[in-house]
């Protein structure tokens, strides 16, 4: 076992028993990083002398998760529950969602954001953070410890930020009045990867499944492998509608690997990654009146959710949330007069439209199974 494992677990026993009346919340995304750091938290709970009241197990759901990994986490995720609840461990397991107005596909299809970039990466924002801020508000920041799966060796970038904030276990982040505790701060990727093949809880977990998610997405597997050296793959997963990157590597070599099931969906966002810089798609002005590229036209957005649309029949999948597609007609109708001014398009019915719009999504659809 790495020389890093049992001083982390250690370390973050003492942490627990200095603050036992606080609440613990441990940020879970399915991946190795938060794997590692569930399986240290959970043997320093315990060989805790003082422990908690309340665990709070969270998993962001932005609804365009990669679906193999969404899958996998919310499969998890239920087998964890039940786990807690055999062993008597007060771990509550809570799924976290954006409200519709911010869903993806509201801000795209409904507002005409488009795609982020990394000059507008608005999405992390509204469907990762504020989600977990409101979370956070429910039973008072101030009492919150939030425990994440932060690494100074994971990149430059992420280095650079835990430097900013302290450079130590406990940071304080992004103005929020909650504690953060890092408890595999220093662990290099083999550290990571020991702990979650060699700490036995939660044995809900499959380290195997893990490692052959990684290894696919990564393509990172020597040839010759000692039997000692860390399990393959050290990749990175995210949205399956991600602009941000140039091209979403894991999904591709997911699909090279097998999974044919991502193809779709790899098909969709390069496909919503080219119509983003397309300016005959998008509105002359910004909402602020500035001539530059603005919001996609409703032609554009409309196009966008007939390929939606396409794309829930083909893969079976329900992408749009309860609401989401009343709330973007609601969203065009305040456009309407907008390009009409703009010269974009004649007075239009949006009752009309709205009629025909939906008779697409239910023509010949199969029954839906969430994404």
């Amino acid at each position: 076992m790495s020389e890093q494992i049992l001083p982390a677990i250690q370390r973050t026993k003492s942490a627990i028993e200095e603050y036992p009346d606080k609440n613990w919340v441990i940020a879970y995304s399915g991946g190795k990083d938060s794997t590692a750091t569930l399986k240290v938290f959970l043997a320093a709970f315990q060989k805790a002398e003082r422990k908690p009241l309340r665990i709070s197990l969270i998993y962001c759901d932005t609804g365009v998760e990669n679906p193999v990994i969404d899958s996998y986490v919310k499969r998890t995720l239920k087998n964890i529950r039940r786990e807690a609840e055999d062993a008597k461990v007060p771990l509550s397991v809570d799924i976290l969602s954006a409200p519709v107005q911010d869903r993806f596909f509201a801000k795209v299809v409904g507002r005409g954001y488009p795609t982020p970039t990394n000059s507008f990466r608005w999405c992390t924002k509204a469907l990762r953070i504020n989600p977990v801020t409101k979370y956070m508000r429910s039973f008072g920041s101030d009492d919150t410890i939030v425990v994440l799966g932060s690494r100074r060796d994971e990149s430059q970038q992420r280095k650079r930020s835990i430097q900013k904030n302290g450079d130590d276990y406990w940071q304080k982040q992004g103005g929020s009045s909650a504690t953060i505790y890092l408890p595999i701060l220093d662990f290099s990727i083999s550290d990571v990867w020991d702990a979650v093949f060699c700490l036995g809880t939660p044995t809900s977990i499959d380290a195997r499944e893990i490692e052959g998610i990684y290894r696919d997405a990564s393509g990172e597997c020597p040839v010759l492998k000692s039997p000692n050296s860390p399990p393959c793959g050290s990749g990175r997963f995210g949205c399956w509608t991600c602009t941000v990157v140039r091209k979403d590597h894991s999904a591709t070599k997911m699909v090279d690997a097998g999974y044919s099931e991502l193809q779709p969906f790899l098909e969709f966002r390069n496909w919503l990654a080219e119509v983003r810089n397309d300016e005959k798609r998008r509105w002359p002005v910004r909402r602020n009146g500035v001539e530059r590229p603005g919001p996609f036209s409703i032609a554009a957005r409309e196009e966008i959710l007939m390929g939606l649309f396409h794309l829930e029949r083909t893969t079976g999948t329900e992408i749009l949330a309860d609401g989401e597609l009343e709330h973007i007609f609601m969203l065009w109708e305040r456009d309407y007069d907008i390009e009409h001014e703009l010269g974009l398009r004649p007075k239009t019915c949006p009752i009309s439209q709205r009629r025909r719009i939906q008779s697409q999504r239910t023509k010949s659809m199969p029954i839906l199974i969430s994404a």
